[in-house]
């Protein structure tokens, strides 16, 4: 049976062999553990320190950069990794555990899951900064999943390498699991491709204001793998599989520019005079704060009604979805003008006749009684001629 030497006790001073110092360290090997320990921690308490101290917390508007996300996503990370590397040397140093050890192998997963958590949060920042630094290259959201997914794969196949895991069993069937994996999970594949086609489209991003086939209307908030998720003026929630949206007609009202037209109807009754409703409606858009300066907004003369003056009103307001409460005071404040103008709104109306006399009316209406396809003539009563009914075409008459 052989013992197992500790790599720290083959250490020797004197000429004749004997580990003096390794006879030192066994007196005081918790001692020593103990210190060592010790100066771990101290040691990763000093980078976090450190990096609370330089890194203070950003105002809520203060850009950042891509140097300082990485600095503030790493140094906790550094912190921790010091104090288990520090402790899992020191334990493996001294005998205590074994390098392939259930405790080994345990310390370094953790060490693998904490990193790659690490540069997932790095890969989302630096996406975040890229986005947000006005430059003409932007990345959707999607590309966030795809790092997500890029360093769980990478941190997976590290932890089967520490644990010596075998995969060849799985690999044999690979190829049937594939073929059942890729019938059950065709509609997850479409998804992943109509978002990526959605992107290299450039169809919409979040923030943008989009209108789809079936009347839907909203925010876009999340772009992921899968899906979109749509926030509608009703503060509700609608999330749309992105092969739906590759597929479907879709309308950005934010794009090119996030403002957007409203048309708002007028009418005025005949005889009013054109140019005070221009003056009036032009005087309204100034007044109203939500409408913009530039484009300028305009009325149109749009055609004369059945019973109005028809005009329309078109102005310009921020943002789409200001469109609902721009009309609602553009309204209010033209018929509040118009009251104080005296110009008439008109609305449709229909006049109906009555006539008291009966014989009149069948004579107004053009036929007799009795007979509702035939008129009998003015002329023909009046001299009290008596119609006969004419033969038929062909007939024979007797004489």
């Amino acid at each position: 049976m052989s013992l197992r030497i500790p790599p720290w006790r083959w250490l020797q001073l004197d000429g004749v062999g004997q580990p003096a110092l390794s006879t030192w360290l066994l007196e005081w090997e918790w001692l020593v553990l103990s210190v060592t320990v010790a100066g771990s921690y101290l040691l990763a308490r000093l980078v976090h320190w450190l990096g609370k101290r330089y890194l203070p917390p950003l105002e809520k508007d203060e850009p950042t950069s891509f140097g300082r996300a990485t600095a503030e996503e790493i140094y906790t990370p550094l912190a921790i990794s010091i104090l288990l590397i520090g402790v899992s040397v020191s334990l493996q140093t001294f005998g205590i555990i074994d390098a392939q050890s259930l405790l080994g192998n345990a310390v370094a997963t953790a060490l693998t899951v904490l990193w790659a958590r690490a540069a997932t949060r790095i890969g989302t920042r630096w996406l975040e900064i890229a986005n947000g630094s006005g430059n003409d290259y932007e990345f959707a959201p999607i590309f966030q999943n795809f790092w997500k997914i890029g360093m769980v794969a990478v941190a997976a196949l590290v932890i089967v390498g520490i644990w010596n895991l075998r995969v060849t069993p799985f690999l044999a069937s690979a190829g049937v699991l594939g073929i059942v994996v890729g019938f059950a999970a065709q509609d997850a594949i479409g998804n992943l491709i109509g978002g990526v086609a959605l992107y290299f489209d450039n169809t919409y991003k979040p923030g943008d204001v989009i209108v789809l086939e079936q009347g839907i209307r909203g925010t876009v908030i999340d772009i992921g793998i899968r899906s979109t998720s749509v926030l509608t003026p009703e503060n509700t929630m609608v999330t749309v599989p992105n092969s739906v949206l590759n597929s479907t007609q879709v309308v950005n009202q934010t794009a090119p520019r996030r403002h957007i037209r409203v048309d708002v109807p007028i009418s005025a009754a005949y005889g009013t005079d054109y140019e005070t409703v221009e003056r009036i409606a032009m005087a309204v858009c100034e007044e109203t704060p939500m409408i913009r300066e530039s484009p300028r907004p305009r009325l149109l003369f749009n055609q004369f009604g059945d019973s109005a003056l028809v005009f329309e009103l078109q102005a310009y307001v921020a943002h789409p979805l200001a469109e609902i409460r721009a009309v609602d005071q553009l309204n209010r404040r033209i018929y509040d003008r118009f009251n104080e103008e005296g110009i008439t709104i008109p609305f449709p109306q229909r006049e109906l006749s009555f006539l008291e006399n009966e014989s009149e009316a069948k004579r107004h209406l053009g036929f007799r009684e009795g007979d509702e396809s035939t008129a009998e003539p003015d002329g023909a009563a009046d001299r009290g001629d008596d119609p006969t009914e004419s033969p038929p075409s062909g007939a024979r008459t007797d004489r």
